[in-house]
């Protein structure tokens, strides 16, 4: 799983447009100048226009992301006004370019700060956990940390991978549940202070020796060619010698089998990583 802080609306599938370029490009320019005036004027002559006309307030969404950009919150309050629907992508603008204006107008106007963008992927909080700002003023203003998709996976997952370990404290003091989201596992994948994640988490009662999805059928369902381990086999298929004294130290067990009857040495010897077999064996006594 990798996070994408940046996206390209050019690349969302869009259905046809009714209305031409030029008048979208005339209303960019009249917002991206500011010129509120000119935004009203070209917005009343083209809905003025009629539903037989060659305008469609839902063509305005590009608009709509140049008004999140700049922050023009009344532009926002407008297209809104006169029909154009609430997109996620809206949100993950504004969250991108800290444009709170804009994300208060949408959570006024009924937009929930904690609805999962997908079965698979969690509230739009999770894109902002390299931010610490902007984490925390969403919060503030309701962001469920805990919200789970269809399958077992929070805001707090993305946060254990990718947010800075003092954030990560954070959102652990402030409601982060260390028994959803697979934390455990999401730790093992962050690219740095992958111990010092752990330990905040175990230190509050993650569960150690559970294996990916144990207690989430419909995950299980979902992805039935994974293996499902424990922290360990993960660490073990990993190589991460360090990580895996670490959940030693922790009383992991390495008799654990996972989905497919290995053990974390299986898993280590499996991958060609000799000294963390050697590590599993001094414990297993072999």
């Amino acid at each position: 799983m990798s996070l994408k802080f940046h996206f390209n609306h050019d690349k969302i599938p869009q259905p046809p447009r009714q209305t031409p370029d030029e008048v979208i490009d005339q209303f960019k320019a009249a917002v991206s100048a500011n010129d509120l005036d000119a935004f009203h004027k070209l917005l009343r002559l083209h809905l003025a226009s009629g539903p037989n006309g060659r305008f469609n307030i839902h063509d305005l969404y590009l608009v709509m992301y140049e008004a999140v950009r700049q922050d023009h919150a009344t532009v926002v309050v407008e297209l809104l006004r006169h029909g154009m629907g609430m997109r996620y992508t809206f949100a993950l603008e504004a969250i991108l370019t800290r444009a709170k204006d804009s994300l208060c107008v949408f959570i006024q106007n009924g937009w929930d700060v904690s609805t999962p963008i997908s079965e698979t992927e969690p509230t739009v909080f999770a894109y902002a956990v390299a931010d610490r700002e902007m984490a925390l003023w969403l919060l503030s203003h309701g962001a469920d940390l805990n919200k789970q998709t269809y399958i077992d996976l929070t805001p707090m997952s993305y946060a254990i991978q990718f947010a800075p370990p003092d954030l990560v404290e954070e959102l652990l003091n402030r409601g982060g549940d260390v028994q959803r989201g697979e934390l455990l596992q999401h730790a093992l994948d962050r690219p740095a202070d992958t111990v010092e994640v752990l330990g905040m988490l175990l230190d509050r009662g993650a569960l150690l020796n559970a294996t990916m999805y144990e207690n989430h059928d419909a995950s299980r369902r979902l992805y039935p060619f994974m293996e499902f381990g424990t922290p360990l086999h993960k660490a073990a298929a990993m190589g991460r010698a360090d990580v895996v004294r670490y959940l030693l130290g922790w009383k992991a067990d390495a008799t654990v089998r996972d989905a497919k009857g290995r053990t974390a040495m299986d898993c280590a010897d499996r991958a060609g990583y000799d000294e963390v077999v050697g590590i599993l064996k001094s414990v297993s006594g072999e």
